[in-house]
């Protein structure tokens, strides 16, 4: 049912901002612009995608524990696959729609800073780098309204710029890592304070001693799994994207071409609670690089 839900918002997401951009950009084109060699066409692009390393925040409370992570993950590179349907206004100008699926395994996942605030304590800080075991892949379903603008050479190679506005899902329900590390780091951290506190001249004792006392504090800190709640898996958000490239007429009705374009999505955002009321909420950005060779057949 969820998953009904958010395609259903996603489709209403992309049939709103179409309806917007067909507001403002159809103007532009006067009737003497729609000459007699407008033509409709579709087309196929397949992408090289690279996305770049994202900075996330992870913010929760677990057994009334709070606790906040700042994050990096890196991705793999990936795929895009997307469709097009368009109209060549005869001017330069044409406008598309297209749908799209991607891909892309998760490489690291790596937590920079690690923060507890606890009553009477204070905010506690947990240095140093904490790499996290992670595998699987996320998927990005989304629809975008492009403008583009192919540039007369006067000869078959048509060079091309534009860009364009729409809405991605991104899914990270495929990726699997340990949901309880940040909020365990939490619980130790508080755990060795409390039993340093508790104990008469602790700062003087042998490290060995002091070591074993960090030891056994840590290991009663110990959370069950499933402490921290799961995060949900897909958020829909709006994006946009800029690109150029160089088409080569090969017939009058089949272009090929080859392009760059950059898209950026808003803030992403997954949350979640537990049946013992925990609450966790994650939010990170995202930016993708895409190098795709694609055709186009005008009819």
């Amino acid at each position: 049912m969820r998953l009904t839900f958010h395609r259903a918002n996603l489709l209403r997401r992309i049939f709103v901002t179409a309806a917007v951009l067909a507001i403002f950009l159809l103007p532009l084109f006067t009737p003497d612009a729609r000459a007699a060699d407008s033509r409709w066409y579709v087309g196929l692009n397949v992408p090289v995608m690279f996305i770049d390393d994202s900075e996330s925040v992870e913010r929760g409370q677990a057994g009334g524990i709070p606790y906040k992570a700042d994050a990096v993950n890196s991705y793999k590179t990936g795929f895009r696959v997307s469709g097009t349907l368009g109209y060549e206004f005869g001017t330069g100008f044409r406008v598309d729609g297209e749908v799209f699926f991607a891909r892309a395994a998760i490489g690291d996942l790596t937590y920079k800073g690690r923060t507890t605030t606890v009553p009477g304590l204070g905010t506690i800080d947990i240095e140093g780098d904490h790499p996290i075991d992670v595998s699987g892949s996320a998927n990005q379903l989304g629809g975008m309204v492009n403008v583009w603008y192919d540039f007369d050479t006067g000869s078959r190679w048509k060079p091309y710029i534009g860009g364009g506005l729409g809405v991605v899902q991104v899914d990270w329900g495929d990726v699997e890592y340990d949901r309880n590390e940040v909020a365990q780091g939490a619980a130790n951290e508080l755990a060795v304070l409390q039993a340093q506190q508790a104990t008469p001249g602790f700062a003087s004792l042998p490290p060995a001693v002091q070591e074993g006392i960090r030891q056994g504090a840590i290991a009663q800190a110990k959370l069950d799994p499933g402490t921290v709640p799961e995060l949900s898996s897909t958020d829909t958000v709006f994006a946009y994207q800029v690109g150029a490239g160089l088409g080569y007429e090969v017939t009058d009705a089949i272009t090929v071409q080859l392009g760059y374009r950059l898209l950026k999505s808003n803030q992403l955002e997954f949350t979640g609670r537990s049946a013992m009321g925990a609450t966790a909420t994650a939010t990170t950005d995202m930016q993708v690089h895409l190098f795709e060779i694609g055709v186009r057949y005008r009819f």
